[in-house]
């Protein structure tokens, strides 16, 4: 990933009110998920992900947009709020598509060792994934 500042920096739990699979979330559910999340900044034109690239971050739009390609096709633009790599991070999978900055992004991102661990420590919020992953 082609970050535009660095190491990212650990979330606020309010941060996290503005990703609608959080939103309704109770704010202790949100204290946890935002322990195990970061903020992270990427240029325009970056590679957020790439297509056949193992899959080891969960990461939402909190900030700019993205366009969604799989097999060098155009398949969605993605916006705030927008949640990738679930699927791959739950599933140990391959990506199955690239996702490029459109305008600079503000992303929320959870390596896949956080994601595992909220299985414990907030499962109501790994249902939530889960959820959205069979969706």
């Amino acid at each position: 990933m082609a970050c535009a500042k660095g190491m990212g920096n650990r979330m606020d739990a309010s941060q996290l009110r503005h990703i609608p699979l959080f939103s309704d979330a109770a704010e202790d559910e949100l204290q946890k998920l935002g322990a195990f999340a970061e903020s992270v900044d990427f240029s325009e034109r970056a590679a957020i992900i790439r297509e056949g690239d193992f899959s080891r971050a969960l990461l939402a739009i909190e900030e700019g947009t993205a366009e969604v390609t799989s097999g060098g096709e155009h398949v969605a633009n993605l916006g705030p709020g927008d949640i990738f790599g679930e699927v791959g991070v739950l599933n140990d999978a391959l990506r199955n598509a690239t996702v490029t900055a459109t305008s600079r992004l503000k992303l929320i991102i959870m390596d896949q060792f956080e994601v595992q661990r909220l299985q414990e420590k907030a499962p109501e919020i790994y249902a939530r994934i889960e959820k959205l992953a069979a969706e």
